[in-house]
């Protein structure tokens, strides 16, 4: 569908709808809307009436001459959350780009991060998504995201995994939001009715101050000659990566990295440790990441594995296996205000990025989810593998139990066990197609080595 709107005069896109957000940004009568990304299947047993674009809004389009892909969504439904159809909408803008003469994709955000009512499915299509949006990082196509509402959850994730990165005033954009702080830790660590203490924490003003992104006035105008200044100036995708490490090394400079201790599982005989804190393996036949059972991921903990796995593997050298099992099991991510004042998505995204460039590099990556799958800590680690394999007792944990009644209004029980979108039995992930196999054991002969 074309826009053969009017030109309108310069306005802002923080209370626009989608439609008008991309025509407000595109070139007059350049916008070609994309197909919507339908409706999706699983909102009726909430008594939720779907959209037919599930939330996003895709379109080709140019911008100050320059053709390029972008994607509005929109946070009046459900609050911009990512079902599945709005996930496999974004993926889809993604691959067009091999298909068209787009020379960046510009995401405009506004999401409070994956959708519980579709929780396993969900997940499994965003994490497609990010990986798929590296990969056209490291091909150089630019990636340019605009938070133009609040982003949150896994959606903040996807925003940090861009070139670059800006915010519109008065929005906000963190991993676990102002109420989950306040329900894991009570109003001393964050009051979610205090304005100020949401601002200072997660709000543009405070990133933009602290360097972590750009901070831009809402005009369509100044919104458009940024993204396309962001497009020209990007940076090398590996380049871009080592600049990134070395910033947020210094955001955590002093900090000690935490590894907890882990059963022997059978992937890691004779394999030895490659750095002092145990988190990179290597055997003959591959390189092996540690799991963390019982233990969270905190920004330190990410960079540390980043650490290792920059130092040893993207300095190719001969004679060392080029493939890498990413073993999952871990408690998630730090959920605190001190993880969120460090900007905690970003170090998930960097991590993604790691991943990513290894894939550029020719390594195979083969997740093992070896105990609990948890939150983002999973969805930007073993589920940016090529192929996932599963140990029989293995969960998938979106969100907790309670959280994810008070959100869908159902009553957990049986659902966690049984349940195909929200269950945690790494059998529901199998049946939508985000496990290879669920093996017998973690040996590599499992594993198919």
């Amino acid at each position: 569908m074309k826009n053969d709107a009017a030109p309108q005069h310069s306005q802002g896109l923080h209370m626009a709808t989608p439609l008008a957000r991309i025509a407000a940004l595109a070139d007059h009568g350049s916008a070609h809307f994309l197909a919507p990304a339908g409706a999706s299947p699983h909102l009726s047993r909430y008594g939720i009436v779907p959209h037919e674009d599930d939330g996003i809004v895709t379109a080709r389009v140019r911008l100050q001459g320059v053709p390029m892909l972008v994607a509005a969504q929109d946070e009046r439904f459900l609050s911009g959350s990512v079902g599945e159809r709005h996930a496999r909408a974004l993926h889809a803008l993604v691959d067009e780009v091999q298909r068209s003469e787009a020379q960046a994709i510009v995401l405009l955000l506004a999401s409070g991060g994956v959708r519980l009512h579709e929780a396993n499915a969900a997940e499994l299509a965003l994490a497609r998504t990010l990986a798929a949006m590296l990969d056209a990082r490291a091909a150089g196509v630019p990636v340019i995201a605009v938070a133009v509402a609040n982003v949150f959850g896994g959606t903040s994730v996807l925003a940090c995994a861009a070139d670059r990165l800006a915010m519109l005033p008065g929005t906000h954009i963190g991993l676990s939001g102002p109420k989950v702080l306040e329900s894991v830790h009570g109003k001393w660590e964050l009051d979610a009715d205090d304005e100020r203490d949401i601002d200072a924490v997660f709000g543009a003003e405070a990133r933009s101050g602290m360097g972590y992104v750009d901070l831009i006035v809402d005009d369509a105008d100044a919104i458009r000659a940024w993204i396309c200044q962001a497009a020209r100036e990007r940076e090398d995708f590996a380049a871009g990566i080592a600049a990134l490490h070395a910033r947020l090394r210094a955001r955590v400079a002093g900090e000690t990295a935490h590894a907890a201790p882990f059963e022997a599982l059978a992937c890691f005989d004779g394999a030895a440790p490659v750095d002092n804190a145990g988190r990179l393996w290597l055997r003959d036949e591959c390189w092996l990441t540690r799991p963390n059972p019982g233990a969270t991921l905190g920004p330190v903990d990410m960079h540390a594995q980043d650490d290792a796995l920059l130092t040893q593997l993207t300095p190719r050298r001969p004679a060392t296996p080029g493939m890498v099992l990413l073993v999952e099991d871990s408690a998630g991510h730090a959920v605190s205000r001190a993880a969120e004042m460090r900007f905690e998505s970003q170090f998930l995204a960097h991590h993604a990025a790691v991943l990513a460039l290894l894939r550029a590099r020719g390594y195979r990556l083969i997740g093992l989810l070896a105990g609990t799958g948890h939150s983002a800590a999973f969805f930007c680690n073993a589920l940016q593998a090529h192929v996932l394999y599963a140990l029989p007792d293995a969960r998938v944990v979106v969100m907790e139990p309670a959280a994810m009644s008070r959100v869908t209004g159902l009553a957990a029980g049986t659902l966690i066990e049984d349940d195909a979108l929200i269950g945690q039995p790494v059998r529901h992930l199998q049946a939508q197609g985000g496990v290879t196999a669920i093996v017998p054991d973690a040996s590599l002969a499992s594993l198919g080595f």
